[in-house]
């Protein structure tokens, strides 16, 4: 197991994390931004130890986490060093060692002196939610879905990330609903499906259920409406020229089991022109 001079295991990380997980541009980094304001629930920047599906341990499965300077940058803002990272990684027998290890760090470097709780964001983890579920049987999920509409319109303009292609920035949606529809009737009880909107609209009332099925505890008054702002639809500006019909076509039949209705959201535009 990993060298325990590099990282030990006074207080390893507890088995009971929360997963958040969905479509990039869903909103995960403001949720995780809220649950870090709980005492002792600690959260590391992205990990992507679950996004691939290489198995561990063969040589492609550690080329993104070795090669990524994205990665690497999350392991500096972590305070974990190169060198405990690669202990974990050539020690660790399988993903799940790989996490708890790398949280086992985290805490360290956070100066953690007692036990704590743990939570992973990395939005593209639904690809390996499943393996997670088998590996670690009390963790659960977190999804969180937004309107296709306005997550393709963040892709097509790029902020963050960007997607030129607009099939390909729709699959980043279905792909993420999809796999969790899936998880969540294997896994009912395990998952949480929460809309963005959903969350903007009342901060508070969507952060105790999210806490509760986290069966985490917090102190009151943590948050209010003053934390967010409403959603802007930007889609309306960014999806011309037929793009917004394509998420449409693509993403529409999907978007309704989650409550959006995306041909009344584009028929004022379609009366305007």
């Amino acid at each position: 197991m990993t060298d325990l001079h590099l990282v030990p295991d006074t207080f390893p990380a507890d088995d009971r994390p929360l997963f958040i997980v969905g479509s990039v541009r869903s909103g995960t980094t403001l949720l995780r931004n809220l649950l870090r304001r709980v005492p002792d629930f600690i959260c590391p920047e992205e990990t992507h130890f679950f996004r691939w599906s290489e198995p561990f341990r063969t040589p492609h499965s550690y080329q993104p986490h070795r090669k990524s300077a994205l990665l690497r940058k999350h392991r500096e803002m972590d305070g974990v060093p190169e060198e405990v990272f690669e202990a974990l990684l050539e020690e660790s027998r399988d993903k799940a060692e790989l996490q708890r290890g790398y949280i086992t760090a985290f805490a360290r470097a956070k100066g953690m002196t007692g036990p704590y709780r743990w939570f992973d964001k990395t939005p593209q983890n639904f690809f390996g939610a499943a393996l997670i579920a088998q590996e670690m049987p009390k963790a659960r999920f977190l999804h969180l879905v937004r309107n296709p509409l306005n997550v393709v319109a963040s892709l097509v303009l790029g902020r963050q990330v960007k997607v030129t292609d607009i099939h390909g920035a729709c699959n980043y949606w279905i792909e993420a609903v999809q796999f969790m529809a899936t998880v969540e009737m294997a896994y009912p009880e395990r998952v949480l499906t929460v809309r963005y909107e959903d969350l903007v609209e009342d901060v508070p009332g969507v952060m105790a259920r999210i806490l509760d099925h986290a069966q985490v505890a917090a102190p009151p008054g943590l948050y209010s409406a003053a934390d967010v702002h409403r959603e802007r639809n930007l889609w309306r500006g960014a999806l011309v020229d037929g793009l917004a019909e394509v998420v449409l076509e693509r993403c529409g039949a999907l978007a309704v089991r989650h409550g959006y209705d995306l041909s009344a959201d584009l028929r004022p535009r379609r009366r305007f022109f």
